[in-house]
């Protein structure tokens, strides 16, 4: 590992992600590669159930390097069900990124971490819509939605430039379960603050939605209406309301309670 300059040391020592993001990277690789990939078949599996990836029509993934989640079971599933997928491609000088959609070609690999990438091709191009489900890989997630990355900010700038996207809550984390922190992470106004975190143990709700997607909200159907005499009348106008999404292991539902015998 190279050491850092002077100049990076007191950029390092302002960050206070930086002692975070070291932690989390150490601890990610440390994980036993048999308990990596049965955790990343486990998150895989929940993601491909979920409603969300069900009704998208574009799914944004990435390509998992080193001890990342390995998410190409998704890209697979995707595939097979007739959806697009994307893959980022990074201008590291810049820090812009851009989604483009697979092709027949082989990717290459960019960055200091070699990480497979698509060519840039203009025509292959896509921008998020509300059909879009974004993969957002992380070094480090809280209970709140916050992230630590790789240190770059593209995925936050990125998505901060199409706001309906971030309001409709289509971008999701993934992480291990053990990189889910309990401690909020520092938060700043580039940050993008997920709305879900998918784990192995689960779905993790981070905040309420803002705009309810289309699969999150319930119709309230009309009751007919009749005059006087019996017959038909005007039918009323569909009315609609937002509703936050309850995941099914939330549900209200009670298991009865042992009945007490009297000894």
């Amino acid at each position: 590992m190279t050491a850092l300059t002077e100049p990076e040391k007191t950029v390092a020592a302002q960050n206070p992600k930086t002692e975070r993001r070291s932690a989390a990277r150490e601890l990610r690789d440390a994980m036993p590669a048999a308990l990596r990939a049965e955790a990343s078949a486990a998150i895989c599996k929940k993601i491909v159930s979920m409603a969300l990836f069900g009704l998208c029509d574009t799914v944004f993934c990435y390509s998992p390097v080193g001890s990342e989640v390995d998410v190409r079971p998704v890209i697979a599933a995707a595939c097979a069900h007739g959806k697009r997928v994307a893959l980022p491609a990074c201008d590291y000088a810049t820090g812009d990124m851009e989604f483009y959609a697979l092709g027949d070609g082989a990717l290459i690999e960019n960055g200091p971490l070699h990480i497979p990438e698509p060519l840039p091709d203009p025509a292959r191009r896509l921008t998020p819509t509300v059909g879009t489900l974004m993969l957002v890989p992380g070094l480090l997630f809280d209970r709140r939605g916050r992230r630590i990355g790789y240190g770059k900010g593209m995925y936050d700038r990125y998505i901060r430039r199409f706001p309906d996207f971030l309001r409709g809550s289509t971008a999701v984390g993934v992480s291990f379960h053990a990189l889910l922190s309990d401690t909020p992470i520092p938060y700043t106004d580039e940050d993008v603050n997920l709305a879900l975190v998918v784990t192995e143990r689960g779905l993790v709700f981070t905040r309420k939605i803002e705009k309810a997607p289309k699969w999150e909200v319930r119709r309230r159907r009309p009751v007919p209406l009749v005059d006087r005499d019996g017959n038909p009348a005007k039918p009323r106008k569909r009315e609609f309301y937002d509703a936050d999404y309850i995941p099914p292991d939330a549900g209200k539902y009670a298991p009865p309670r042992a009945k007490e015998t009297k000894e």
